[in-house]
């Protein structure tokens, strides 16, 4: 049986200055990983590519796409691949 998008919940949470995201893929698709403040704006996107089914990981500075620090407060993070899409909370402390 063909294992399920997963997303794993961000460590350290609640961070400064980085966390990791963890996740896993079912199979070879293109995956995006999205950052987004409590307003619903895109913050950066993290991931945006063709990935190999399994295991991946990737780590936020708490930045955004300017390279700019954010402020600190509630972030979501999306992984979306295939048709599949899921959304974790998480909370950066300056």
């Amino acid at each position: 049986p063909a294992m399920p998008l997963a997303l794993n919940q961000n460590y350290p949470n609640p961070f400064n200055p980085s966390t990791k995201i963890t996740y896993q893929v079912p199979s070879n698709d293109k995956v995006t990983l999205d950052v987004y403040d409590v307003s619903g704006r895109l913050v950066i996107r993290l991931v945006d590519d063709v990935q190999e089914t399994g295991s991946h990981s990737v780590d936020w500075n708490g930045t955004n796409s300017n390279g700019s620090a954010v402020s600190s407060g509630t972030y979501f993070y999306r992984l979306s691949s295939g048709k599949d899409t899921i959304s974790k909370k998480m909370v950066l402390l300056r």
